[in-house]
C-alpha cells in the first residue's frame, strides 16, 4: 500500500477537526493550513493529537487497557524556482505512547493450568476464552513509546526533451522502547525490555521520458543505507513451582540481555520500457538488478537480576537455556546477494470503454538475519531471500455509459523459501518455507444508481498452501495430544516443547482467509437550499483463518461501520456521527503460542464496537 501526503495548495485553506469517541473516551483533534507563501512558495502545514481510552478490562491491574497517546506534525514545502524546476520538501515527526496491552490468554493447558492450580495467583483463570478481559500484569507497567523522523526531498527536472529527471532523498529514523509482560499473567515470571534504534537514508535518481509516445521510458538507480541497534532483554523471577515448570523446584532471578546490530548497504538500478506497436496494444518490459549486503551481530549475556557480568552459575544457566533456549555467546556474521526482478505485461484496448491484460512478473524479498536468536544457532540466525513468480490476467471496463465499472483479474503465484514469522519461546524467528502456491481471483464493481446513489463491491477468493515446509514449529492440534511426537511433531519432550518441529505441506499458508468481500454505499442528497447529507455504510467480510502454525483459528465474521453527516452545501462545516464494528464482533490481530506454557494460547483482541461524533470547519 502507498500513502500519498496532500501537497501544498495554490490557494489558501484551513481545517479544524474533531472527534470523540462516545463508548472508551478517546479523542482526536485535527488541524491543517495550506496555500501560497509567495510568487514561488507554497506550504502546508497538519497537525494531530490523539488520546485513545482502553477497551480491555485488566482484571489484575483494574485498569482499562491499552491506552494509546499519539501525536504528529507534517511540513510540507513546494518551490518553483523556474518554470522548469520543482522542489518538494517533506518533513513529518511523531511520537506514540502506549500503555497497558491487548494480549489475553485464550486457552490454558498443560504445565501453565498445573502451575495455576499450584500456586493460586492466577486471578482469570475462568477468564481463558477470547473476550474484553486481560491479565497481562508485569513488576513495572507495560508500555511502548516510539519516536519516529522522516524527510523526503523530491526535485523534479522537465528537460529541454520533454523528459523529466528526478531525484528522490529520503531520510527516516525511529527510537523505540517498550516493556512487555512476558507471560501475560499476573505471575510477575517474565519482562521483555526492549529498546531500539534505527535509521536509514536513500537517493534515487530517475529518469522518465514525456508520456504518450510510441516508445516510453523509465530508467533510474537507487541505493539505500541502513543501521539497526536492537536492544532487548528479558527478565525472569521464579519462585519455587515444583514440577509444573519444566525445571527443578528453585527460586532463580535473572536477566538474558541479547543486543543484535545490524547494517544494511543496498544499491540497484531499473528500467521499464512500454512500446505501442498497435494502436489498441502495448508491451511494457521491466528489470530491476539489486545487490544487497548485510553484516550482523548478536550476543547473549546471562546474568542475575541487577547484575551486568555474566556468573558462571549453574542454576541461571539452566533456566535460560530451559525456558528461554538462551545460550550465552555471540554471533557474527554477513550476506551479500544480489538478484534481477523483471516483469512483462501485454495489454488490448479492445474498446473506448474496456481493456484486457495479461502479466507476469519474478520478484524476490531479501533476507536477513533473526534478532530473536536466544539460542545462538548459527542455522536459524540467517534467514535466505524470498522470490516469487506470479502470472496475473484481468480486465476492466467501464459501463452503463460510464455510470459503471467492474474489474476483474485472476491469478496465480509460485514462491520458493517463503519467508515466515513463528513464535518459538519468548520470540519471533523468521524462518524458509520451502514452498507455497497462491491462486484465486479478484472482482470490483462499482455503480453510480443516480446522482445521489453509489454503489461499490469487490470480491476476492485465495486459495494458499504450503507445498513443503519441513522444520516448521508444531501445530496447535499436535501440542494438544497426549503425544505430540506420534503426532508428527517431531523433537518434542515434556521439558523442552518448543523445540519441536513438523513438515506443514498442504495446510494454509499464512494468514489466508478463502472469501473476503466490502460493500460499500454512499447517499447524499440536499436537506433545504443551505445543507448536505451524506450517509455511507460498508460491511467488511472475511473467510474463516485456520493457521496452524499458531492458535490462529478464526471463525468467519462480517463487521459494519457506518457514518451519518450533514454539511453546509458550500462544505465549510460538517458534523457527523461515526460508528465502527457495529455488530461488534470479536476478532484478533495476532495469535501465538505462550512460550514454555505448551498448550497455552495468547491472543491480541482488535477494537470492539464504537461510536464518535465527528466536528469539520474549514476555512476558504
Amino acid at each position: 500500500m502507498i500513502v500519498n501526503s496532500a501537497k501544498p495548495t495554490d490557494v489558501f485553506e484551513a481545517e479544524l477537526r474533531g472527534r470523540y469517541e462516545l463508548e472508551y473516551n478517546s479523542k482526536e483533534y485535527v488541524g491543517i493550513v495550506s496555500g501560497p507563501l509567495s510568487d514561488n512558495l507554497k506550504g502546508r502545514l497538519a497537525a494531530t493529537y490523539q488520546d485513545m481510552g482502553g477497551y480491555m478490562d485488566n482484571l489484575v491491574r483494574g485498569s482499562e487497557d491499552p491506552e494509546v497517546e499519539n501525536s504528529s506534525i507534517r511540513g510540507s514545502l513546494v518551490w518553483s524556482p523556474t518554470d522548469t524546476v520543482e522542489v518538494y520538501t517533506k518533513l513529518e515527526y511523531s511520537e506514540q505512547e502506549t500503555t497497558g496491552a491487548n494480549t489475553q490468554f485464550t486457552s490454558t493447558a498443560g504445565n501453565f493450568r498445573g502451575l495455576v492450580n499450584h500456586t493460586d495467583i492466577i486471578t482469570p483463570l475462568e477468564n481463558s476464552r477470547f473476550d474484553d478481559k486481560t491479565t497481562s500484569d508485569s513488576v513495572h507497567e507495560e508500555y511502548s513509546d516510539t519516536d519516529t523522523l522522516n524527510v523526503a526531498i523530491q526535485i523534479d527536472w522537465q528537460l529541454d526533451s520533454g523528459a523529466t529527471f528526478t531525484s528522490l532523498t529520503g531520510y527516516s529514523e525511529y527510537d523505540l522502547e517498550s516493556l512487555m509482560d512476558g507471560d501475560t499473567s499476573d505471575l510477575h515470571m517474565f519482562e521483555s525490555i526492549g529498546d531500539e534504534e534505527f535509521e536509514q537514508i536513500s537517493q534515487e535518481f530517475r529518469l522518465t521520458s514525456p508520456g504518450g509516445e510510441t516508445l516510453d521510458y523509465i530508467v533510474g538507480v537507487y541505493w539505500e543505507t541502513q543501521e539497526l541497534d536492537n536492544g532487548k532483554a528479558t527478565d525472569i523471577s521464579l519462585l519455587p513451582v515444583g514440577d509444573y515448570l519444566p525445571l527443578p523446584t528453585m527460586a532463580v532471578q535473572m536477566r538474558a540481555n541479547q543486543p543484535f546490530e545490524q547494517d544494511a548497504d543496498t544499491a540497484a538500478a531499473f528500467g521499464q520500457l512500454t512500446w505501442r506497436f498497435m494502436d489498441d496494444w502495448a508491451l511494457t518490459g521491466g528489470v530491476r538488478y539489486a545487490y544487497v549486503d548485510k553484516d550482523a551481530s548478536i550476543s547473549n549475556v546471562i546474568s542475575e537480576l541487577g547484575e551486568s557480568e555474566a556468573p558462571d552459575d549453574f542454576w541461571i544457566n539452566l533456566v535460560a537455556g530451559q525456558l528461554l533456549q538462551a545460550i550465552p555467546g555471540e554471533l557474527e556474521d554477513d550476506r551479500s546477494t544480489d538478484n534481477l526482478s523483471y516483469s512483462a505485461n501485454l495489454a488490448w484496448d479492445y474498446s473506448d470503454e474496456g481493456m484486457a491484460y495479461l502479466r507476469y512478473a519474478r520478484g524476490y524479498k531479501s533476507g536477513g538475519f533473526n534478532p530473536e536468536n536466544k539460542s545462538m544457532d548459527p542455522d536459524i540466525f540467517e534467514f535466505d531471500d524470498e522470490e516469487v513468480n506470479s502470472i496475473e490476467l484481468g480486465a476492466k471496463m467501464t459501463l452503463l455509459d460510464g455510470a459503471a465499472s467492474l474489474n476483474m483479474a485472476l491469478f496465480y503465484t509460485e514462491m520458493s523459501d517463503l519467508q515466515v514469522s513463528s513464535f518459538v519461546d519468548s520470540g519471533f524467528i523468521v524462518g524458509n518455507a520451502a514452498e507455497s502456491t497462491s491462486q484465486g481471483f479478484e472482482a470490483e464493481a462499482r455503480w453510480m444508481a443516480a446522482p445521489y446513489l453509489n454503489f461499490a463491491l469487490s470480491v476476492g477468493y485465495l486459495d494458499s498452501e504450503y507445498d513443503d515446509f519441513p522444520g516448521a514449529p508444531c501445530t496447535v492440534d499436535q501440542l494438544a495430544t497426549d503425544d505430540p511426537v506420534a503426532a508428527g511433531c517431531d523433537g518434542w519432550t515434556a521439558t523442552n516443547p518448543g523445540v519441536g518441529t513438523t513438515n506443514r505441506k498442504g495446510q494454509i499458508a499464512g494468514r489466508s482467509p478463502e472469501w473476503t468481500s466490502t460493500f460499500i454505499t454512499n447517499v447524499i442528497f440536499p436537506v433545504g437550499d443551505s445543507m448536505v447529507f451524506r450517509g455511507t455504510l460498508d460491511v467488511l467480510y472475511e473467510d474463516e483463518l485456520n493457521e496452524k502454525i499458531s492458535p490462529n483459528y478464526q471463525d468467519s465474521y462480517y463487521k459494519i461501520n457506518a457514518r451519518l453527516a450533514l454539511a453546509s452545501a458550500s462544505d465549510t462545516w460538517e458534523i457527523a456521527l461515526v460508528g465502527k464494528n457495529l455488530n461488534d464482533e470479536t476478532t484478533y490481530a495476532v495469535g501465538f503460542g505462550a512460550g514454555f506454557f505448551s498448550g497455552s494460547w495468547v491472543k491480541s483482541r482488535m477494537m470492539p464496537r464504537t461510536y464518535a461524533l465527528d466536528l469539520t470547519y474549514r476555512f476558504q
